[in-house]
This record gives C-alpha cells, structure tokens and sequence, in this order.
C-alpha cells in the first residue's frame, strides 16, 4: 500500500494505493489539529476499509507549510508502521526539467500534476486544477515544466462576494441552467461557473499562440465537476491526477 497525501488550503487529501486501487479521505485543512488526532482519523479509515494489515510507504506534498510536519509525523507513525518513511515532494524530486525562473516556488501539487500529465499523455498538456485557487500547469512534449497561470478559484471568488458586498451573498455551488440569470443566485453562478470555464480556455489558447503548441487539457480538483460541462475544447477529467503523480513521483524516489 502507497498512502499518497496532498495537503491544499482548503482539505487534505489522502489517497490509499491498494492492490484492490485507490481509496480516497478527505480531511479539512483547518483547524491544524494534533498528529494524534490525524493519526486515529487515519487508522480509522483504514481499519473500515480492512486496509489495516497491508505494510506500504507514503509520500506528501504540501502548499501548508505549518501543516506538513504534523501530517508526516501521523502518517509515519500510524500502528504498524504501516507507511515507512515520508517522501516530501519538492522540485528536487520530481525527475523533469523546469523552465522557470525559481522552480523551489513552486507548489508541490502543480510538480506531480505536471508528472501525472506527461505519464498520462506524453504530450505537450495543460492541467487545469479548480482548488481553492485555479491553476493551469503546462508541460511540453518532453514532460518539461514551462509555466502557467493562477487566478482565485471558484469557492474563493463565491466567499468574496459574500464578505466584500452588502447585497449579495454566498450561493450553493451549482452547474448553470442559463448564462443569462434570472435572479441574484443565477447571475452570481452564471459568473463564477461560465466566467470561470471562459477564462481557463482563453488563458490555455493565449498559451498557445505564445508557444505555437496545441496541448491536452486535463481537469482535476474538487471544483472540476462544475466545470467540465461548460469546456467548449476537448478534455479529460482526472478528479484525483494530483494523487495519480505521487504515486509516480514515489516510484522515481523509491522504485
């Protein structure tokens, strides 16, 4: 077993590689809590998937700096020895040339999307991860990292309206029925949902011109599904691609 976890701004994300496949735990990033706490949530995931008896590794990435020696202190420590020794991810690891200015910048997740995008396609690809921010990571046909773009994600723009206006509020995130809304809910969707798709797909075709490439587009993230039916490009939908490029970045670290 690979205990694969991602610990983003909003929910840590652990990902369990079994011989039967993946299962996934989400938790949410804050409050911190205690490694012991992390560690009894943890076995118990694992006891009630009868995943208890099975020795494995694991490896982290993380853009919460506060929170990535607790989760390796739980995760290594859980009864059994279960997961061995942590990998952390960072750009030193990851196997692929980087054609940026400051490649230790970079979040972890960004690294193993870009190496699950390269073993997934093998060719020059855009991964568009809706998260608490929306990141494109691009890779060339050689798996190099070239760049991207960050803007606020989905959840984060929907909390702004309801903090930084006086007459209008948070909505329950739902796909569109119309681009055209009818009532503050249906404008305020209208905006986040087809603002958000429209803005992806400019960005990825600006990107294109400048590189004279056409790439893959790759959607993952929590916010994924409420997008992907509003992508006029084709695509593909990786919901858990992040945990898919650990487990590769481990294989590279610890064959």
């Amino acid at each position: 077993m690979l205990i694969a976890t991602d610990i983003g701004n909003s929910f840590i994300t652990i990902g369990y590689f079994t011989a039967k496949g993946l299962l996934v735990q989400r938790l949410p990033t804050h409050p911190l809590k205690h490694f012991e706490e992390y560690q009894l949530l943890l076995h118990a995931f694992i006891k009630e998937n009868n995943i208890e008896k099975s020795d494995g590794a694991s490896i982290i990435s993380s853009v919460v700096s506060s929170h990535t020696g607790t989760l390796v202190a739980a995760i290594e420590g859980l009864p059994g020895g279960k997961a061995g020794s942590a990998v952390v991810v960072d750009h030193r690891i990851a196997g692929i040339k980087f054609r940026i200015a400051h490649p230790e910048e970079l979040g972890a997740d960004r690294i193993a999307n870009a190496v699950a995008a390269h073993a997934l396609t093998g060719k020059p690809a855009a991964v568009i991860d809706f998260g608490t921010a929306t990141t494109t990571t691009v890779i060339d046909e050689n798996g190099d990292y070239l760049g991207g773009s960050i803007m606020p994600g989905i959840g984060l723009m929907n909390e702004a309206l309801g903090m930084r206006t006086s007459k209008l509020s948070t909505v329950e995130l739902a796909q569109p029925y119309t681009a055209l809304g009818r009532d503050t809910a249906g404008c305020i969707l209208s905006g986040l949902l087809i603002g958000t798709a429209g803005a992806v797909e400019r960005i990825v075709a600006e990107i294109e011109i400048e590189t004279k490439t056409s790439h893959e587009v790759i959607l993952t993230g929590g916010n994924c599904w409420l997008v992907e039916a509003l992508m006029r490009r084709p695509h593909m939908v990786r919901p858990e691609l992040t945990l898919e490029g650990l487990k590769i970045l481990y294989g590279k670290t610890r064959p």
